[in-house]
């Protein structure tokens, strides 16, 4: 019987990891507000978001605005920890849609939608990190996903606990983009927070210097987004 525990606790707890691995997909949508319709296109949003919750939606949404950078302006909406068996059963998809049509699309345009899947091993995160007042976004294109994924694995591990930056989310772009890309949201509260990660390319460089990886990273954009408690 003991041994028979013993083998029970080893599949729970198997079962249990590999589960955490399945929840790992994040959907991102990019959207755009039509001109002059972005007070309109805020509230369409807001009155969709009614909708998901009185169809019964159990995914956990959340939005931002970008704040600098070519889309400026631009709204973006994510959900997290996702098993790739949930987007077989999105809620209600016809009524969705419909809803969509009334009160969003008239005022805004989907410029893109897409998946990626959250390197946490890579990340600091806790329970408020998608709240945070600003999330630095960083979209990183490479030679080398793996080397670079050492890379910022080096970089997260730089912080002590104390350190000024408590979250930095990792993601690696699966599909509807550049899928030699990575993701990193770094969140923070204040400005000044904020200036704590001004020479992150540099850090870089150096940890890819150090690990002798040549020309692993290629490009970084740096665009900053601004929470939206109501959407």
């Amino acid at each position: 019987i003991e041994n028979m525990k013993q083998i029970l606790l080893i599949v729970a707890l198997f079962c249990g990891s590999a589960l955490a691995q399945d929840n790992r997909i994040a959907q991102f949508s990019i959207w755009q507000p039509k001109e002059t319709q972005a007070a309109a296109f805020q509230r369409g949003y807001q009155q969709h978001i009614k909708w998901r919750k009185s169809a019964g939606d159990p995914w956990e949404w959340h939005g931002w605005y970008f704040a600098s950078g070519p889309r400026l302006g631009h709204f973006m909406e994510a959900s997290f920890n996702h098993a790739w068996a949930d987007f077989d059963s999105p809620v209600d998809p016809v009524e969705q849609n419909i809803d969509l049509h009334q009160n969003v699309y008239p005022f805004g345009d989907v410029r893109s939608t897409f998946k990626a899947f959250f390197l946490k091993d890579q990340s600091i995160a806790n329970s408020g990190s998608l709240r945070s007042k600003m999330i630095r976004m960083m979209t990183i294109s490479v030679r080398d996903v793996p080397a670079a994924i050492r890379i910022i694995d080096r970089y997260k591990n730089s912080f002590r606990s104390n350190s000024d930056v408590s979250t930095l989310m990792v993601f690696k772009v699966i599909d509807g983009g550049n899928a030699n890309q990575l993701i990193m949201l770094i969140g923070s509260n204040s400005w000044e927070q904020y200036g704590k990660t001004e020479n992150i390319q540099d850090q870089l460089a150096n940890i890819e210097n150090g690990l002798k990886l040549k020309e692993t990273i290629e490009r970084i954009t740096s665009e900053t987004l601004i929470f939206q408690q109501d959407m």
